[in-house]
């Protein structure tokens, strides 16, 4: 599923954040109908009378603002959002956060500011009627690095501007379906070995009890996946891969078992119920760090206590480790295929942070040992405090 755009429309009141937030919705929707626009009252409806004006209390509404956009645009819809949220750290946590982000700046002379005053925010300001107003007696953080900034004195067209910021692409550090189509022309070719459960699957079957719930993060064809609900297990298996998750649903398994065609770093819907266990083999190096701390995020808030996470990646010391196109000191491209190579101590430190236990540490080429590849695999299982 493809990721939908969040538009952060920002800059003080006055600014014309409304008149470009909906001129760009209108002419967004001519061409798709998955898209949404927040601002003024829609947004004060879902806050609630909870929060004031204070520094503070408009953070908390902006990150508010920012995890609602988040989830919407992990679901496929494309958010244009109107609001003021002047904290650098709340639009460093959407560019981090949130696949494809466009921060545009709506930058206006204060002398402009106040003679438009259409709410009458500044005279009021002035006449010490109300206070709290940003940029005036309120101290604003004024957006760094945006994507766009717009001179919004009325000397270009609102027709320009809308334009402008449609023909700009999104820059995208991390997308779950990075490799897509390598594996849905790889699951495609039902290989042999791809049909019995791997070894990893068979290591922990005796940390396993029938009737629990487990979730098969990147479970690709299913291979553990029906290994576990053969045991006993109900399992939600996750993948990016149309390919894998249609075969398995073709196979009409039994109602233990749910096959999900996702990004299992983010569907926060499935991360709603509670799980005995998560088991993840061979998908943390398909995931960027900054994709494993959301993962990792998710089943800390999804496993039961006591409940268990088995990890198998590869290692640093792999065989492949630094062939190919260097994106980082971890990362490579080799043969058109994303990988990242895990240090065990640093993983095993993070989970210990999140609050685990380590029961299992293990590191070896032994692992999955064939006749095409003899990769060098780290194993973790941790148990939840």
């Amino acid at each position: 599923m493809e990721k939908g755009i969040l538009y952060w429309i920002t800059g003080l009141s006055g600014a014309g954040k409304t008149t470009i937030g909906n001129a760009l919705y209108y002419k967004l929707r001519q061409n798709k109908s998955n898209i949404i626009i927040l601002d003024g009252d829609i947004l004060k409806n879902l806050v609630g009378d909870s929060l004031g004006y204070s520094r503070e209390d408009r953070k908390k509404r902006a990150y508010y603002y920012s995890n609602l956009c988040k989830t919407l645009t992990d679901q496929g819809i494309s958010v244009v959002i109107c609001t003021i949220a002047m904290f650098d750290e709340v639009r460093t946590w959407n560019r981090k956060k949130v696949e494809k982000y466009v921060e545009v700046f709506l930058r206006v002379k204060k002398e402009t500011l106040v003679a438009r005053d259409r709410k009458n925010l500044y005279s009021r300001q002035a006449s010490g009627k109300i206070k709290n107003i940003a940029g005036v007696d309120q101290d604003v953080e004024f957006p760094k690095n945006p994507d766009i900034v717009i001179d919004n004195d009325g000397l270009i067209s609102v027709v320009d501007i809308v334009d402008q910021i449609i023909n700009y692409a999104p820059l995208i550090e991390d997308s779950f379906d990075r490799d897509t189509d390598y594996w849905n022309e790889y699951y495609s070719q039902k290989l042999e070995e791809l049909q019995k459960p791997s070894d990893f699957a068979i290591s922990i079957k005796k940390y396993l009890q029938s009737g629990k719930k487990i979730m098969d993060i990147g479970c690709g064809n299913g291979r553990d996946s029906l290994y576990f609900e053969r045991n006993g297990l109900k399992v939600v298996g996750v993948d990016a891969s149309s390919t894998a998750i249609d075969r398995l649903n073709a196979m009409q398994i039994g109602n233990n078992s749910m096959f999900v065609c996702d990004d299992f770093v983010t569907c926060r819907a499935l991360y709603q119920s509670q799980y005995d266990y998560f088991y993840s083999r061979w998908t943390m190096h398909a995931i960027s760090e900054r994709q494993e701390d959301e993962l990792l995020n998710n089943i800390s808030n999804s496993i039961k206590k006591g409940g268990l996470l088995f990890i198998e990646a590869r290692s640093i010391n792999d065989e492949l480790f630094g062939k190919g196109d260097r994106i980082s000191e971890t990362e490579y491209i080799f043969n058109d295929h994303y990988r990242r190579f895990l240090d065990k101590s640093v993983l095993a430190d993070k989970l210990k942070q999140s609050g685990y236990k380590i029961i299992e540490e293990l590191e070896s080429d032994e692992f999955s040992k064939n006749d095409k590849s003899n990769p060098t695999l780290i194993r973790l299982i941790a148990k939840k405090l």
